[in-house]
């Protein structure tokens, strides 16, 4: 191998890991997820395909904190509590119709159909108020490429900045949690030096590991601080919980956007203002599905190659320096080995008939006699020669 070919060789091998990281990076899913938003749509089919629902700060469904709170007022005898006061009504933010317009059967209604599989396009607007949670419970295919496409706006058409996220049902049960924890009556949860936020600065993958802690799909699909959002997802089979008590559990996704400042440190503030989410579902059939095994063979083969690369390069700069020079680079031809061309063979020729000792011509009798006689006379007549 000559060195441009190394030098090339370990340029494409460092370069590739980067190559990778540009394929994968967010900008380039957002973009191919861009292309893929648009197509036929069809009318939402409610609780059949899509379930509508949210989250209001002036309703509190978590029926036990009023009896907390009336045992804790009862034990310190607060003047407040003998004089009547409603617990809801010291916590709670009240209704207001020009920031909240959410109807009741959205966050009162505890009715969980079993959605079909979402196998159509789809497109909604969703109207979300101020410190408030919108949510979209569907039924994601593992058969179907799912792309996501969500614009945030006010009622005057101008974009508003709010958090995005997708769920899983088991996540979006942990993120109703800390919304209402956040919004009820309990004191241990209380934003000014609360439990919660003492533990908002977990990294993500630390939180499943505490009994307050929420996360995102995938530990990526969080979208927080923007006004649009495109995503494209592709599962690798059914969304399955296994619980040690429950076994495995089903699993529902929630494309949920967010207009309520919570335990994360960079999330946008609440707005308002109400939000209008246009949220449009494109499915794409998808003709070739890779076994989840095969996301491990991939890695493995990476990291081996990575192991054995060093190796490998090191070996052949070492057998670099063994290997026999070329004589056609030699300035002085050499007489040893095997000429390769003609031209090598004359050189070789002409040097080794200079290295070779002159032959004496052969003497007749008569050449041989006067050239004694030569001899006698010179060695008898010094003087004269």
């Amino acid at each position: 191998m000559s060195a441009h070919a190394r030098v090339g060789s370990i340029t494409i091998t460092l370069l590739f890991p980067l190559f990778l990281f540009i394929l994968s990076s967010p900008v380039a899913v957002n973009a191919q997820a861009a292309d893929a938003c648009v197509g036929d749509t069809t009318p939402v089919e409610w609780n059949t395909t899509v379930q509508r629902s949210s989250m209001v700060p002036f309703h509190d469904d978590m029926w036990w904190d009023d009896y907390i709170y009336y045992d804790e007022m009862e034990n310190d005898g607060d003047d407040e509590f003998s004089s009547g006061s409603s617990p809801q009504s010291s916590t709670q933010v009240a209704y207001d119709p020009e920031l909240n317009p959410e109807e009741a059967w959205m966050y009162e209604s505890y009715y969980m159909p079993r959605l079909e599989p979402l196998e159509v396009n789809h497109f909604t607007t969703m109207l979300i108020g101020n410190d408030s949670v919108g949510a979209l419970r569907v039924n994601l295919s593992a058969d179907y490429r799912t792309t996501i496409c969500i614009t945030l706006q006010d009622t005057s058409f101008n974009p508003v900045d709010a958090d995005v996220y997708l769920f899983t049902s088991q996540e979006y049960s942990r993120y109703q949690d800390s919304y209402r924890s956040n919004h009820g009556n309990n004191p241990w949860y209380d934003d000014e030096g609360g439990l919660e936020e003492s533990l908002s600065d977990i990294p993500p993958e630390w939180r499943s590991f505490n009994f307050l802690g929420w996360k995102s799909f995938r530990d990526s699909h969080e979208y927080e601080k923007t006004s649009e959002v495109n995503f494209a997802l592709n599962l690798d089979g059914p969304e399955m919980y296994s619980s040690f008590f429950s076994g495995e559990n089903w699993e529902d996704f929630y494309i949920v956007i967010d207009t309520w400042d919570n335990v994360h440190d960079f999330d946008a503030p609440p707005p308002n203002t109400i939000v209008a989410a246009d949220v449009t579902i494109i499915t794409t059939e998808r003709s070739f599905i890779l076994p989840p095994f095969t996301v491990a063979l991939v890695f493995l083969a990476g990291f081996l190659g990575t192991l054995v690369l060093p190796f490998v390069l090191n070996a052949r700069y070492m057998k670099a320096g063994l290997a026999p020079k070329d004589d056609k680079e030699s300035i002085v031809p050499s007489l040893e080995g095997t000429p390769s061309s003609h031209a090598q063979y004359e050189q070789l020729s002409v040097a080794k008939e200079m290295r070779q000792p002159v032959p004496i011509p052969e003497q007749n009798d008569a050449e041989r006699v006067m050239l004694d006689e030569n001899k006698s006379e010179t060695i008898d007549h010094p003087s004269e020669a």
